[in-house]
Order: C-alpha cells, then sequence, then structure tokens
C-alpha cells in the first residue's frame, strides 16, 4: 500500500501547481506550451494562469509571431542570443520588462516604453556594435528603465571602448541600479562616464574592474558623491594590473564616502603584479 502511495505522487501530473510554476520559471515560455499545451484541462488551466513568462527570440521576431500568438501578452521577460531583426518588439511582445541581449540589434524608441530591466553582454560583440543599443539605452525615449546591467565575460576585448562610451549622450533619469562587469582592462572613467548618466542611482554594484590606470579611494569617492549623490547601495572590486600595493585598513575612510564602510585588499596569487581592492556599503 505505502508503494503504491509512493508510485502515484512520484509521477509528473501528480505534483503540485505550485511545484509547476516553479520548474516553469526556468524555461523558455514557448518549450513550456509545445511540452504541456493541450496535454489536459489542468495542464491548461495551470499555463493560462502564468502571467510572467521568459521568452527566446531565435529568428526574426515577426517569424514567431504566430508560434507565440497564444500567450504574448503575458511575456515579460525576453532573451535575444543571436542576431535578429528586433524592431518590432514592443510591437509583438507589449508587456515585455526585461530585456538580455548577447547581440547589437536595431531598435525603434518605442521598444523601451515598458523595459524595466536590461543587460547588455557585449562578451561576442565589438564595442563599435554595441552604439546603436547603448545609444537607444540612454535616450529620452527610455521612460521606465530602472536597472542596467553590463557585462564582457572574456579577458580581451576586440576592438576599443571609445565609440561606446561616447554614444551615451542623455542622462537616463528613472536608472536606479547599476552592475557593471567587465573583465577587459578599462578606465575608471568609463565607469565615470556612465555615473554622469545616472543621476537618480542608487544601487551601484561594479563586480569586476581590471585596471592599469592609478587610482585613489579619494577620487572614487569625489566621483560618487559629484555624480550619484542618492546612492545607498555601493559594492565594488578593483583589481589594479601592474602594482601590489595594498590599501592598508583605516577606520577613516568612511569620511571620504559615507558608504565606504567596509574596505579590504589582497595582493594577486600569481606571478604578475596586482592587488584587489573591494569597496562595499555593507559586510562581505
Amino acid at each position: 500500500m505505502i508503494n503504491d502511495q509512493i508510485n502515484e505522487y512520484s509521477r509528473f501530473e501528480n505534483l503540485p501547481n505550485e511545484l509547476f510554476y516553479e520548474i516553469a520559471s526556468y524555461l523558455n515560455s514557448n518549450d513550456i506550451y509545445k511540452a504541456f499545451s493541450n496535454l489536459n484541462s489542468r495542464f491548461n488551466g495551470i499555463l493560462m494562469s502564468i502571467k510572467n513568462l521568459h521568452f527566446e527570440i531565435r529568428s526574426c521576431v515577426d517569424n514567431q509571431r504566430l508560434i507565440s500568438a497564444s500567450f504574448v501578452s503575458r511575456i515579460t521577460s525576453i532573451y535575444v542570443p543571436d542576431d535578429s531583426d528586433a524592431v518590432a518588439i514592443a510591437t509583438i511582445f507589449p508587456n515585455v520588462r526585461s530585456l538580455t541581449f548577447h547581440r547589437a540589434i536595431r531598435l525603434t524608441p518605442k521598444t523601451f516604453s515598458t523595459v524595466e530591466r536590461i543587460k547588455l553582454d557585449l562578451s561576442n560583440m565589438r564595442p563599435k556594435y554595441a552604439i546603436g543599443l547603448c545609444s537607444s539605452i540612454f535616450s529620452v525615449h527610455c521612460l521606465s528603465l530602472s536597472s542596467f546591467y553590463i557585462l564582457h565575460k572574456k579577458s580581451l576585448v576586440i576592438g576599443h571602448w571609445k565609440p561606446l562610451i561616447h554614444s551615451i549622450r542623455y542622462p537616463c533619469v528613472t536608472l536606479t541600479q547599476f552592475i557593471f562587469d567587465i573583465r577587459p582592462t578599462v578606465e575608471w572613467k568609463m565607469v565615470e562616464h556612465f555615473l554622469k548618466q545616472m543621476p537618480h542611482l542608487q544601487r551601484l554594484r561594479i563586480l569586476t574592474l581590471n585596471t592599469r590606470t592609478r587610482w585613489t579611494l579619494s577620487s572614487i569617492a569625489e566621483t560618487l558623491k559629484i555624480y550619484v549623490p542618492s546612492l545607498n547601495h555601493l559594492f565594488i572590486r578593483l583589481t589594479s594590473l601592474g602594482t601590489n600595493t595594498l590599501v592598508q585598513k583605516d577606520d577613516n575612510y568612511h569620511l571620504l564616502h559615507p558608504l565606504f564602510r567596509h574596505i579590504k585588499s589582497k595582493k594577486g596569487h600569481s606571478r604578475k603584479l596586482s592587488s584587489t581592492t573591494i569597496i562595499s556599503s555593507r559586510i562581505i
């Protein structure tokens, strides 16, 4: 009798709805509907009740209009891994709130009217090809954007960052969170240029910043005070290449900036000279 009960509750269709919702949150909406649509009345009901769906654009957006027609209004997150003619994102997906880009694609101004979160992965994108994206992100048409995440996972970059930086010309007054995670060597001025366009920023997380330029805690503090005075959460991991100079612990560093509450520094383990300093507003 006990074994029969175990087998009965081990079937996928007997799992509680809450567990299915959790599983669905990790899957592409297109795959969810292909797997479970019209399976039975219970699963149809579950599918129709899911409000926040994730979608991956694998081809031209227009070609996917019919595929996603039954659930398009409930798609709030879109992932764009390849080159796509994504001009029509806002038209086909009217309630999109989050976009992740791995390629530079063309966008219309109205694309960003409802978008709140953007993740821009430059790992396989030449900086000069990302000009259009950054120019659109930091534009007068970006009405709802609150979080911007820019990253580059590879250690080297093809080209240089100046075209990308120069494309950012308008402030994004709605932005409250900025996450910076760039592995290739850059200057602190690149981060500074972004911060100039974020006057109401509240959360700044610099997960990776490798630099060969000289910097001081006082210069970073001054940048934060001038450009992001509303900041209330801070995390910076900065690796200085070519030097093994450590930042000495000093209880007075919070006088430079009120968010300089926890600072620690360590030398690199490789033969090359380097030191990493972490600045945080919270206990690490």
